[in-house]
């Protein structure tokens, strides 16, 4: 997909202002642990994520290592992205990146993430993992749309 500069700075804008918009919340939450915002299918309230995305559980002493590694690949294929003037990429590759850092933060201080979105049919999240995913989400529409550019490439 074809991204210019401007928008990629607008998206990274867009993910470092929700990183501090988390990381104000997820204070507000553990200062308020006993807050609860909302009704039966919306709520807002401190939870304890001890796991990885929607609470599972892969081993505590194995999933900080992991975050780290998964960062420090990111920011290569963010690097990389760059180099190569894919903007869409690396602006999917930088929102993973925030939210994954913030969720790491938590852990590193806290010893497990701070959730308080809750959607009670669903699950309990954060502003960072509405990046991480919204950067996924970008990531599989580059991997759904590369093949077709190829092909493209490759007509007589």
């Amino acid at each position: 997909m074809r991204m210019n500069l401007k928008k990629f700075g607008v998206i990274n804008l867009l993910g470092l202002i929700l990183f501090a918009a988390d990381r104000i919340l997820k204070y507000f939450f553990i200062k308020n642990p006993a807050l609860n915002i909302g009704g039966d299918f919306f709520s807002l309230h401190f939870e304890k994520n001890y796991g990885l995305a929607f609470g599972l559980d892969f081993g505590r002493s194995l999933i900080v290592p992991a975050v780290a590694l998964i960062l420090f690949f990111l920011a290569g294929f963010l690097v990389s992205s760059l180099k190569r003037r894919d903007y869409f990429s690396a602006a999917a590759a930088g929102l993973i990146f925030i939210g994954a850092f913030s969720n790491l933060l938590d852990r590193l201080q806290l010893g497990y993430v701070v959730d308080y979105l809750d959607l009670s049919y669903f699950t309990v999240f954060n502003l960072a993992d509405v990046l991480i995913n919204m950067g996924v989400i970008g990531c599989v529409i580059v991997l759904w749309r590369r093949p077709q550019v190829d092909r493209q490439q490759n007509l007589p």
